[in-house]
């Protein structure tokens, strides 16, 4: 295993919250080109750990929402989306944080994502996730088990976008990395994510793969890994729960056309 201060992630990923909290309710999205918001917030905080990453870790790749793209195609690289849920941030709702993650060759290895209105820190290095000091796993339930109070955390297109047949709530929470994280922690059964970059994903699928769950596309191909690293945005919806669980919810969850 690859050496990595993770406490020392969690100071930075702090420091960010810091930032992100003395501009929360006080500054207002600009529009990127591809028509995702983006605040001052979101460029303080990438470029703060952009540097901290290249000087701690000079041998590694840097990827980020905000532009930051740096030897990708090295053996590790970081993945970092400063604001994870930038239009939950602008419009003053609670549920954003800090994503960190990194993959090695590719593939989720490690990850972090913070967030500072809760306090809540989600870590993993290795094969157990965390919430704090506790670690946490996936709910595991067949199919059958599943109740009207079991949780699926949705996108906020999925009444335009998916035809859905679950027996449980559904829940938009304006953040793929909580979504996945709440996944991870045995809070939402399952979770569907569409139009995904990897600065979304990197850190709540490590977290996700060390809680014991996983994440496919909706037709049960692999993730493209190296588009990813490309920065490209992956259209087919994404699936993440405990490995059945992802599986029952392909029957259940249909693309509208």
């Amino acid at each position: 295993m690859i050496d990595i201060d993770i406490e020392e992630l969690q100071i930075w990923a702090r420091e960010c919250g810091d930032i992100a909290l003395r501009l929360f309710n006080r500054v207002k999205a600009q529009r990127k080109a591809d028509n995702s918001p983006v605040t001052e917030a979101d460029v303080m905080i990438e470029r703060m750990l952009v540097e901290r990453l290249a000087q701690r870790y000079p041998d590694h790749g840097i990827i980020g929402e905000e532009q930051t793209k740096i030897d990708t195609t090295k053996e590790y690289v970081w993945a970092l989306d400063p604001i994870d849920g930038t239009a939950s941030f602008v419009a003053g709702l609670p549920v954003w944080g800090i994503s960190i993650g990194l993959l090695h060759r590719g593939v989720p290895c490690a990850g972090l994502f913070y967030m500072p209105l809760t306090d809540d820190c989600y870590w993993a290095l290795g094969d157990r996730a965390f919430l704090g000091q506790q670690t946490i796993s996936v709910v595991v339930a067949a199919d059958h088990e599943w109740n009207s109070e079991d949780w699926l955390a949705i996108p906020s297109d999925a009444h335009r976008r998916l035809d859905i047949d679950f027996i449980g709530k559904t829940r938009s929470l304006g953040s793929a990395a909580a979504a996945i994280c709440y996944v991870a922690r045995g809070s939402a059964l399952g979770a569907v994510l569409t139009y995904a970059t990897i600065w979304d994903l990197a850190g709540g699928i490590a977290i996700l793969k060390a809680a014991g769950g996983v994440g496919v596309t909706l037709s049960g191909v692999p993730l493209d890994n190296v588009a990813l690293l490309e920065g490209r945005v992956i259209r087919e919806p994404l699936l993440f729960g405990a490995p059945g669980t992802v599986e029952a919810l392909r029957c259940r969850i249909r693309a509208r056309r």
